[in-house]
């Protein structure tokens, strides 16, 4: 029917896109499921429906965002001295933190591990360092600045009822370095401010950073569990 009125070809083409990434996507089955009913919604809706735009956006995040898909660390302690110590002069006791973190890290194979706070004025060098560190650990780098805001959606991610609902900073973030373990750098978290009614982001920043919660991190929109544990 479809075809006769001159309908659907493309939608027809863009739902067999989607049911061949969701066929490769290394997540859990309820996952799966969800993005599976998504696409057969997307599939049986009219092409002038206007909820058509909003299940094909959030079909787009669901089956680009990595689930499984991760890099490799460097084992070699030593290359990643040299890398630092070729980056950045001086600054010894950081560089030390650093390494007695990851030697930590490495020997107990603790996917708990605490969060390195970089603390100074402008222009000292905390945002290079932190990339440097990546750069040396082979890790992807995902970076936001969260200074001044204060509305709680912008890290928890706005509900999908919403018109132009989208997902946290956090999300977004994980979307575009495309693996499960960047070195995530949030910078300006201290001058974070909360909001009567927007809510306190500084509190929902606990589910992103509490090891014992940030294996379940809920954003609003992608409405699943998603496990931010392997992120440093």
């Amino acid at each position: 029917m479809q075809k006769e009125i001159g309908e659907g070809n493309n939608k027809d083409s863009e739902v067999q896109k989607f049911r061949k990434k969701v066929s490769k996507l290394k997540c859990n089955s309820k996952i799966k499921e969800k993005i599976k009913r998504e696409i057969d919604r997307y599939d049986n809706l009219n092409s002038n429906s206007p909820e058509l735009g909003m299940i094909r956006e959030y079909i787009d995040w669901m089956v680009n965002l990595p689930w499984n898909t991760y890099t490799k660390d460097t084992s070699d302690l030593e290359s990643v001295k040299d890398i630092l110590d070729s980056s950045h002069y001086a600054l010894e006791d950081v560089k030390d933190r650093v390494l007695e973190y990851l030697a930590v890290k490495q020997n107990t194979n603790n996917l708990r591990s605490p969060i390195l706070c970089l603390v100074g004025p402008p222009g000292v060098g905390k945002t290079s360092l932190a990339l440097s560190i990546a750069k040396s650990l082979n890790r992807k780098t995902a970076k936001i600045s969260v200074g001044g805001i204060n509305d709680e959606a912008e890290i928890v991610g706005h509900r999908r009822t919403y018109i132009g609902a989208m997902p946290g900073k956090i999300i977004k973030g994980m979307k575009k370095v495309g693996v499960i373990n960047p070195l995530f750098l949030l910078d300006e978290i201290d001058k974070m401010s909360s909001d009567r009614m927007h809510g306190d982001p500084a509190s929902a920043m606990l589910e992103v950073l509490d090891p014992e919660q940030n294996t379940k991190f809920m954003d609003n929109y992608i409405e699943e569990e998603y496990d931010l544990s392997q992120v440093m």
